[in-house]
């Protein structure tokens, strides 16, 4: 047979329904399509988790050195690679405010970083920097001034610092910016991904100091989320890890059993005389017509699956879940050829005997 008799005969059995492209078009968009979003939901919710353990503050290491955390070198580890912020810190004497002489306000010097750490900008004026419920309660916005009984403090800036398992010294306290010169007592590096590596580095903001027998340790800003996060162990064992090999898997079957269910008509094309080419490339066009339109139904709504709940990068989580319907559409025509092989045309007066 000539192309276009093939092309003319694949397409009026389509339009006929001979092929139920319909159907099996819509069953595969069904399978791969749900097994798509699963896994595509799976993968959103390890990116929600990993989110939500940054914002808590748990990826946050806290080297503690009592006056012998060099500022400036503590500030310098925001330069290496996976250390998003870092700054030191040190407690200097209470903000006493002349309307609360009673309850002071606990009060740290800061390097730039910290305020960077916390959210804020060092670029901002010169001041105290208060959390955000403070704020509320004193009733301050970012450049009014408080009086105190060391005279009027400006509110350069406010920053987040909720109660949920961090650390809560400055839950209430006033942080005041200073160049990074000179030893702090603690140095905060917010460290993502997580390494034991990067966590190691923050040993080399210390300055030896024979004189002193304060112990150091690292510790973490918020050790309600555990001690880790793997990201990449919880992306490999996933439960819908599969959902690529089953979306195959579901084409091979479906081009398999849609032409197995044809092999009466099959066999008596081969008893007429049409060669078994012709067959195969009839039946490659014809599967893969539906497989096509199955992909399309499926990569739709792929699209809204991945984008509900804003993950953080929904091309990548979108990328790496359409191939399972684009695996499925490539596998059904495989299915269908080793199904047209199996078919005899020796076989056909058993296939209809058994029809």
């Amino acid at each position: 047979m000539k192309l276009r008799s093939i092309c003319s005969e694949a397409f009026r059995n389509i339009a006929c329904g001979t092929t139920r492209a319909f159907l099996l078009g819509i069953l595969l968009a069904a399978i791969t399509g749900g097994l798509a979003i699963s896994d595509a939901r799976s993968v959103i919710g390890i990116e929600h988790d990993a989110a939500d353990f940054v914002t808590s503050g748990a990826s946050v290491r806290v080297l503690v050195a009592q006056r012998t955390t060099d500022g400036a070198a503590c500030e310098r580890l925001s330069g290496v690679s996976g250390v998003r912020a870092a700054g030191a810190l040190k407690e200097t004497d209470a903000v006493v405010l002349r309307a609360m002489l009673a309850n002071p306000i606990p009060a740290y010097t800061v390097t730039p970083g910290l305020i960077e750490l916390l959210g804020g900008t060092a670029a901002a004026p010169a001041g105290a920097w208060i959390p955000a419920g403070l704020a509320r309660t004193l009733g301050v916005r970012p450049g009014q001034q408080l009086p105190t009984t060391a005279g009027p403090v400006t509110i350069a800036g406010v920053y987040d610092f909720p109660d949920d398992g961090r650390d809560s010294r400055l839950n209430y306290a006033a942080l005041f910016p200073q160049a990074a010169t000179g030893t702090y007592d603690e140095c905060w590096a917010d460290v993502w991904p997580l390494s034991e590596t990067r966590d190691q580095l923050l040993y080399s903001a210390i300055t030896v100091d024979k004189s002193t027998a304060d112990p150091v340790s690292v510790g973490r800003l918020n050790a309600s989320r555990g001690t880790r996060f793997d990201g990449v162990a919880l992306f490999e064992q996933r439960p819908t890890r599969y959902a690529l090999p089953g979306c195959v898997l579901a084409g091979l079957l479906l081009g398999f059993l849609a032409i197995r269910l044809r092999r009466l008509e099959i066999a008596g094309a081969l008893h007429i005389g049409e060669t078994r080419r012709a067959v195969l490339a009839t039946v490659l066009l014809e599967t893969a017509a539906w497989a096509a339109g199955a992909l399309l139904l499926a990569a739709c709504a792929l699209v809204f699956g991945v984008l509900t709940g804003a993950p953080a990068d929904p091309l990548g989580v979108y990328l790496i879940d359409v191939r399972g319907p684009a695996a499925a559409a490539c596998a059904a025509p495989a299915g269908a050829v080793l199904a047209t092989f199996t078919i005899r045309e020796k076989h056909l007066f058993r296939y209809f005997k058994n029809r």
